[in-house]
């Protein structure tokens, strides 16, 4: 992604989402129906670098039925892997697989948040949270919407030392600031997204250079679920 004015964006149609610290991962099939899971452009084919997504897996295979009914070959479901912690922790994640961009590979678009949510509809899939949809006039305006994420609750401070074990080293690759890791913003005109960008809150990117490591290198501490049920309810 590039830099651009505000002026870009001023007063189109904007779906602005929370943006989850986690790990991107995408769900696809083969046209004979295989379950395809990938991370970052990768395919999850096994080894001990894929220890997190041991859970993403169990789970997908659950729902692999339904969704290649729903998508067949032709969508490419991308979401948060949210299952370990990174630098933020969560205490009450709608689910561990969180929904942001669905690809149609036979026009190579991304589709719009209600032609997603439409396809999904009825699945047991949660979704990214919106904050906001529709035009912003300010900069300020949108900053506005940077606040308390909405995957914590007030008590999420004592859910992570609770799962940090008393691992002083878990709580200082935490970011402990209460605001949301920042914003991903799509423009989303005749169906489709036509452009995308992220604001990122410089104190996040301060708390991941001060941790002094890569999550994928330590122990895995798991983030946790509103409701521990929704990874298999409606199956």
């Amino acid at each position: 992604m590039h830099s651009v004015a505000f002026t870009q964006i001023r007063n189109r149609h904007l779906v602005v989402e929370e943006k989850l610290d986690g790990a991107n991962a995408a769900i696809s099939f083969t046209p004979d129906g295989t379950l395809q899971l990938q991370s970052r452009g990768h395919y999850l084919t096994g080894g001990p670098r894929e220890r997190q997504f041991g859970p993403f897996k169990a789970w997908a295979a659950t729902i692999q039925h339904a969704l290649f009914d729903r998508i067949g070959d032709r969508y490419i479901v991308y979401g948060e892997w949210m299952y370990a912690k990174h630098t933020v922790f969560y205490d009450a994640l709608p689910h561990y697989f969180c929904e942001f961009d669905i690809l149609d590979t036979t026009t190579g678009d991304f589709l719009s948040s209600e032609r997603r949510a439409n396809l999904l509809s009825g699945l047991p899939i949660s979704s990214v949270p919106i904050l906001h949809t529709g035009p912003v006039a300010s900069l300020s305006t949108l900053l506005s919407f940077v606040g308390p994420s909405t995957c914590r609750t007030a008590r999420w401070r004592d859910a992570l030392h609770s799962a940090a074990q008393g691992s002083a080293t878990v709580l200082a690759e935490t970011d402990m600031n209460e605001d949301m890791e920042g914003l991903y913003i799509k423009v989303e005109e005749n169906g489709v997204v036509a452009e995308r960008y992220k604001w990122v809150r410089p104190t996040f990117l301060t708390a991941v250079l001060d941790s002094g490591s890569h999550w994928a290198d330590r122990p895995i501490v798991p983030n946790q679920l509103a409701n521990p049920a929704v990874m298999y309810g409606g199956v």
